[in-house]
Parts: C-alpha cells; sequence; structure tokens
C-alpha cells in the first residue's frame, strides 16, 4: 500500500477519532470522516462525489512565488494568487449540524469529537495555509491547546479532536487569533507580490530602454 496508488483507496473512519484510529501508513492521507451517527450528510456527499469523479478540483497551479515570512513559523510555499482587492475573512459561526457524536468507547481520545466552523468566504489556498500554520504555531495559546486538529476544506473549518466545551474556553480565542493572523499576513504577501511585480516591470522597461539605445548607436556601413 505505501508503494502504489495512493489513489486506488478512500480511508473512511467509522469511529473513534482519527489521530488514534488510523494506522501510521494512513497519518496525514484523505479520508472521509463518517464516524458520527448519524453521520454528516455532508461528509456522505463528498465521499459521493470523489465516487462519482465530481469532486472540485484545485486551479492549476501557477508560476512559483515567493514564501510568506512568518516568523519562527513554518514557511508554506505561495503559489500566484488573483487576489487583487482582499477582504479579511472571519469566522461566521459554528456549524452545530454537523458536529460528530463521540464514540465513548473508553479508548484514548473517544469522548474527543469534531467541531467545524463556517468561514465568511472561500480563501485562497496560500491563505488556508498560513492559517494551518497558525493555528500549530500561535503567538498565545493555552496549555489547552492542540496543534494539528486543525483543518480547512473549501469553506469550512473543522477541529477534529476536541470539545464544544473547549471551544468555549480555549479554542475560540486561538482560532480568531490565527484567522486574523492568516489575514494580516497574506495582505502583506499581496502588498510584497506588487511590490515585485512593479520592480519587475521597471527592470525590464529600463533593460529595453537600454537596448534601444545602444542598438541606435550600433553602425554597419
Amino acid at each position: 500500500m505505501t508503494q502504489q496508488n495512493h489513489r486506488k483507496f478512500i480511508p473512511v473512519l467509522r469511529s473513534g477519532a482519527w489521530p488514534q484510529a488510523a494506522p501510521a501508513w494512513l497519518a496525514g492521507k484523505y479520508y472521509i470522516n463518517l464516524s458520527a451517527n448519524p453521520y454528516s450528510e455532508r461528509d456522505y456527499e463528498d465521499l459521493v462525489r470523489t465516487l462519482l469523479g465530481i469532486r472540485e478540483t484545485a486551479p492549476p497551479v501557477g508560476q512559483p512565488m515567493a514564501t510568506i515570512d512568518i516568523g519562527t513559523y513554518s514557511r508554506p510555499k505561495i503559489r500566484q494568487s488573483d487576489n487583487d482587492s482582499f477582504e479579511d475573512i472571519t469566522i461566521t459561526r459554528v456549524i452545530v449540524e454537523d458536529i460528530t457524536e463521540p464514540s465513548n468507547d473508553g479508548t484514548r481520545g473517544s469522548a474527543l469529537y469534531c467541531v467545524p466552523f463556517a468561514l465568511s468566504r472561500r480563501p485562497s489556498a496560500e491563505w488556508a495555509e498560513l492559517f494551518i500554520a497558525n493555528w500549530n504555531h500561535p503567538r498565545r495559546f493555552t496549555t489547552m491547546h492542540r496543534p494539528g486538529i486543525a483543518k480547512l476544506y473549501g469553506t469550512t473549518i473543522t477541529l477534529d479532536g476536541t470539545t464544544i466545551e473547549e471551544v468555549e474556553q480555549y479554542h475560540r480565542d486561538t482560532l480568531q487569533l490565527a484567522v486574523a493572523e492568516a489575514n494580516r499576513q497574506y495582505r502583506e504577501w499581496l502588498d510584497k507580490q506588487e511590490r515585485r511585480k512593479s520592480q519587475e516591470k521597471a527592470q525590464r522597461e529600463e533593460h529595453r530602454k537600454r537596448i534601444d539605445d545602444i542598438s541606435k548607436r550600433i553602425k554597419f556601413d
């Protein structure tokens, strides 16, 4: 399995929490969470769309861009973005209807479950990478912080392995901090890319002008 086509299989979680339930060779792989009873219709629809080959696909990768400097955080690779004017993304609500049920089977982590949150709009892949980096390494956090449990698909952030009580007492502030930092860093990156484009344009124009000036001085008669 570890050396074969990874798209041949779709792991489906039927109980427990993914970090504890998944074997090591599946850790970090795409999976469908159907552990709730009843399971999430959104996740079931995701499975159906995957099987039918009608899931939304990511846009083509653009030109490689510079990384975003986020201090001591991991530095995700940034691709070209088409955002000309960026409006801050916010968390609008807890998606109560999609909160899963804990298995409570006595195993480690069995009291934890998934809590999803709706975003104000769909972020770019660059913004999503920044958000995950900021969640995993926030500037401020409590002893109850859980790095690695945040996921972002479409317009939904999911904390996979927590409780609604932890969200209220601890994770809400960290979520808002991670979102605010992602907004700030994304704006800085957009500004940096705009300055880079302006500099490159000026360099091209200067290059063409120099070529034109010298070419006019070159005579062959």
